[in-house]
């Protein structure tokens, strides 16, 4: 599903599996990065470049601001359709960030390849601010259990909420890194609007099949009965489709922010030396399992050894 980022024609080719793992490796080199962004040591970073001599609580300021100002404009703004499929705190944020990041990496001699880490680091307390509201939002409604179901059954519910929260933090993610690792904006912002129209329509998709419809359930609840004869309660199928799409649209929001970090940390050096990295192509090609990968790479030197077979002959 994060192919969502490199075609809609390829979005059923990923497997969950590889995206579990995608999310497992950029998000194990985060907690890292943030102690080094946000620890005590001022040796350990360069923030105070970029948010002046307090840093720390230079981030925290712009974090409470930005949630105050972007919540403020959703709202004010909210009866103007365009602005109802746009988050602007994230947006803020979004775009904040890439101008900071790259005054600081082509405008400061200091800037090097090891300065990734605390940088991309820097980007977690605005990110994990957005999710915590967002859930927030949600939870000020309040969460029921499903009918006629144990009152227990509410957790499902509450880990939807949790789960969809995680857009906001991968739509943020993905966005500085479109940004920030293009020199052209307009033509990023194009880029990553279709990528993130494509990956709204899979999403309402996804919701439609294990919410709305439910297939989860209704296969579990039959093999279950067909091979153990035991007649399941009545809510355990809508219960069972709304933990699968919990866990199928975390893997799916984990793995694009992790997918995303570890693209943006082997591009780093790629960056700095050229000024420019399409990182969506970066993360296009991370998104395929490693033996789609090597069956494009044959295809391609198969390709490579016939037109070369065509140029000698032709030369003779």
């Amino acid at each position: 599903m994060l192919g969502a980022f490199r075609s809609s024609r390829h979005l059923i080719m990923y497997s969950p599996r590889h995206l579990f793992r995608v999310a497992r490796r950029g998000l194990a080199d985060m907690i890292p990065a943030l102690r080094q962004a946000l620890n005590a040591n001022p040796d350990d970073d360069q923030l105070d470049r970029l948010f002046g001599s307090r840093p720390r609580v230079a981030i925290l300021l712009i974090t409470l601001i930005g949630l105050l100002i972007g919540y403020g404009l959703q709202s004010a703004l909210n009866n103007i359709w365009i602005f109802q499929l746009v988050h602007l705190p994230a947006v803020l944020f979004g775009g904040l960030y890439a101008l900071l990041y790259r005054r600081y990496l082509f405008q400061d001699p200091a800037a090097d390849k090891d300065d990734f880490p605390w940088l991309a680091g820097a980007l977690i307390p605005p990110a994990v601010a957005l999710v915590v509201v967002a859930f927030l939002s949600r939870a000020v409604n309040g969460f029921e259990a499903l009918g006629g179901a144990p009152g227990w059954t509410v957790i499902g519910e509450v880990l939807d909420a949790m789960a969809d929260s995680l857009s906001v933090a991968a739509g943020l993610t993905i966005g500085v890194a479109a940004l920030c690792y293009s020199q052209r904006w307009s033509e990023a912002i194009k880029s990553l609007i279709r990528r993130l129209v494509v990956f709204k329509i899979v999403v309402w998709v996804m919701v439609l099949i294990f919410v709305e419809i439910g297939i989860v359930g209704p296969i579990l609840g039959a093999l279950v009965e067909g091979l153990l004869g035991i007649n399941l309660p009545h809510w355990l199928g809508d219960f069972s489709d709304q933990l699968s799409y919990a866990l199928l649209i975390s893997v799916i929001y984990l793995a694009i922010i992790g997918g995303t970090w570890t693209a943006c940390s082997r591009a780093f050096p790629k960056l700095l030396a050229q000024g420019e990295v399409d990182i969506l192509q970066e993360l296009e090609t991370m998104a395929e399992p490693p033996s789609k990968r090597r069956e494009r790479a044959r295809k391609v030197r198969a390709a490579e050894r016939k037109r070369a077979l065509k140029s000698r002959d032709s030369s003779r």
